[in-house]
């Protein structure tokens, strides 16, 4: 079975930042973006700023031969809630080749992204799904986001961050959800 290795974003080399966003590309290929575009979003921290080392950002890769097969990303991000600011993990980017998939990689990079929301270093993960991958998220117990989510630092401050189908969380160990709106305070990831 392939191991997953654990990158630190401050730490990614650009091989390493080039060989995850090939994968990504493949799946989400986009207009006008490059693999090299993907690498330096890749190489730059999207959470917050010099967090505890034990929640920095990271990506959990799986490779065979060497190429990349199975990719997530989970950084801390603090957002505003009604109950007052709280980090989460932002979780983004999780994805696996085509020709791999059946073998559960999914499963475990997932769990992996999210051990520090497990071990109780963070409340919650929060992030974006499409209708087709919430199932597989459904699995771990993850619940839809019913709060208003905004961005008070884009443009248009009211309007949603994110663009996939559903706003989901990992909820951890059963902590309580704040009610209200929800400030990103970020783009979407």
């Amino acid at each position: 079975m392939p191991q997953i290795e654990t990158i630190l974003t401050a730490d990614m080399s650009r091989a390493d930042a080039l060989a995850i966003a090939e994968l990504l590309i493949r799946i989400w290929p986009r207009p006008g973006v490059t693999v090299e575009d993907r690498a330096d979003k890749l190489q730059t921290n999207r959470g917050d700023q010099n967090p505890p080392p034990e929640i920095a950002s990271r990506s959990f890769v799986i490779r065979d031969a060497g190429r990349v097969i199975g990719h997530a990303l989970v950084f801390p991000r603090t957002i505003g809630t009604t109950a007052g600011e709280m980090t989460i993990a932002a979780l983004g980017s999780v994805c696996t080749d085509p020709n791999y998939r059946g073998q559960k990689l999914g499963e475990r990079l997932v769990q992996s992204a999210w051990r520090g929301v497990d071990e109780g270093l963070l409340p919650f993960s929060l992030f974006q799904t499409s209708q087709t991958a919430k199932q597989f998220y459904d699995r771990f117990g993850c619940l839809l986001v019913e709060n208003q989510v905004t961005d008070s630092t884009a443009e248009d401050p009211t309007a949603c961050p994110f663009k996939d189908d559903h706003i989901v969380r990992y909820p951890g160990r059963n902590r309580d959800w704040p009610t209200g709106p929800i400030d990103l305070r970020g783009p979407g990831y």
